[in-house]
Order: structure tokens, then sequence, then C-alpha cells
């Protein structure tokens, strides 16, 4: 009995094993070396914007953080924006319903932002809000949301109502000619 035991408990151990060492997940170390000044975060930021977030997107392991624009001070006209990141201990955490000012850089050609960024709930802003002063408007409607969507999906919207339309087609003209 006790070697029934021993061989299954081993077995475990191997199987788990193998498991972690098959399937690797990407493992990403974050270390922020100072927090930067506003003027600074400022000044190496690709955009800066206040913004409430509308909805998040998870698809393996990305996020797409569809926020509405409320102030800018730089990189942004629209009124919504996206962000883009890969989940990590680096992420900075968004929730949906919830005001931040985010301070985004660009990474692979995408804006994002992470915890060594100054980007905070904008209740916790004030110091950044007295330097940054005023914002402007976003003065160009948008409307992105179509592409917090796979595209898997963008196509099954497209196309099936065309397959669709052409399968009928194609039983009324057999049909006809049947006749």
């Amino acid at each position: 009995m006790v070697k029934i035991r021993l061989i299954t408990f081993s077995m475990a151990v191997i199987l788990l094993a193998v498991g972690l060492t098959t399937f690797p997940t990407a493992s990403h170390a974050c270390k922020c070396v100072e927090e930067k000044t506003v003027e600074d975060e400022l000044d190496s930021s690709k955009a800066v914007f206040s913004g409430k977030v509308i909805e998040i997107k998870n698809e393996n392991n990305n996020r797409k953080i569809l926020f509405e624009v409320e102030d800018t001070w730089k990189g942004v006209s629209q009124t919504e924006i996206i962000l883009e990141d890969e989940w990590s201990s680096c992420s900075t955490d968004f929730f949906e319903g919830e005001t931040y000012l985010v301070y985004a850089h660009e990474f692979q050609g995408e804006l994002t932002t992470d915890i060594c960024d100054r980007t905070r709930e904008l209740s916790s802003a004030g110091e950044d809000l007295a330097t940054l002063g005023t914002g402007a408007t976003p003065t160009e409607e948008v409307d992105l949301r179509e592409q917090l969507r796979s595209p898997v999906i963008r196509y099954i919207y497209i196309w099936l109502p065309l397959v669709s339309f052409l399968i009928v087609i194609f039983i009324y003209i057999r049909k006809r000619s049947g006749n």
C-alpha cells in the first residue's frame, strides 16, 4: 500500500514538473528606479490625459482599456482612447467606471502605462493636477468600442450575413432551375 502511494505521489510530482515546464508563461520583472516629477513625466510621456474607464477587454493575457477622455494635456485630441498592455506585475490596475490621470508611453506602436508611471486615480492626483494646470477638452469625437471586439467577432458580423445571403441565392437558383 505504501509503495502505491509513493508511486502515485512521484507521478503527481513528475506531471506537475512537466506541466510547469512544458507550457511556460511570460514573466516580467518590474523595477521602478524612482518616481519622476510631474514635469519630467509630462516631458517623457507620449500622451497625458484624464479619463473614465468605459470598458476593459482581456484576451490571452493582453488588455485593452477604453477611456472616455475628459481633459488632455499632451498627445490626445480624441474623446476616446485605448491603452493596451500585457498583464503582468508591472500593470496598473484599472477598474471600469473609475476616473484616472494617465501618463502613457508608446511601446511596440501602442499606448500603454505601468506602475512606474505617475498614472493614478484622479482623486489621488491633486499634486499632479496642480502642476499640470487646466487641461484642454478633446476636440475630435470618436467611438472606439468596435476596436475592442476581437477580429473573429468582427469578421462574423461581416461575413455571416454575406454567406447567409449567398446560400439563400444558391438555394433559390437551384429550385428555379430544377422546376
